[in-house]
């Protein structure tokens, strides 16, 4: 008999649990703010143009959100149910968790744009940024001061390893170009149901 109310007793528990997760807060991953920036065009604008692409089709879709969910279906699917476990043996908190499987997917969201995203960038995109980046180079090398007294010998700078090239650089790969964008991806808790 004793055996049969311990039953009964984690079944009233476990179903409390799952009661109180139907109401639970949820997570919401992505780009979450809303604040507008040049003019009136926001991040979640630019977000969205290159979600879907452009409506006049002059920016292909380069979906960094859908794609990374098809991609991990199977990881996220696990990681969902290893951190409900979790929950019913008192191991996470709800909110815990969901701190977690935000973290992961927001983590997944940058990691797919770092590797890139198809298509390529038109030749035409290609050029102008080539442009901008060199005038910016330009813009940031520091201005000669002539002197007009005695000239004495410049010193020779000491020896630095120049750094490792990486494969795509900032603004030649789909997406990144001053980095906004993927520095606002990002997660939060928010209460109640979706």
């Amino acid at each position: 008999m004793k055996y049969f109310k311990d039953i009964k007793l984690k079944e009233l528990s476990l179903q409390k649990i799952l009661e109180k997760m139907n109401k639970t807060p949820h997570v919401a991953v992505g780009i979450l703010q809303d604040k507008k920036i040049e003019g009136s065009f926001s991040i979640a604008d630019l977000a969205a143009v290159h979600e879907y692409g452009s409506s006049n089709g002059h920016i292909p879709a380069r979906s960094f959100i859908r794609s990374t969910f098809d991609a991990k279906q199977k990881k996220y699917a696990k990681l969902i149910s290893d951190l409900q476990s979790k929950i019913i043996f008192n191991n996470l908190t709800i909110k815990q968790a969901l701190l977690t499987l935000g973290e992961v997917v927001s983590k997944d969201m940058v990691a797919t744009i770092n590797k890139g995203i198809k298509p390529p960038l038109k030749e035409s995109t290609l050029k102008r940024k080539a442009a901008i980046f060199k005038k910016r180079k330009e813009d940031s090398k520091p201005k000669k001061i002539s002197k007009s007294k005695k000239k004495s010998k410049p010193k020779k700078p000491p020896k630095v390893a120049k750094p490792k090239k990486r494969k795509k650089s900032l603004g030649f790969t789909p997406l990144i170009d001053t980095g906004r964008l993927k520095g606002s991806i990002t997660h939060e808790i928010r209460e109640g149901a979706i």
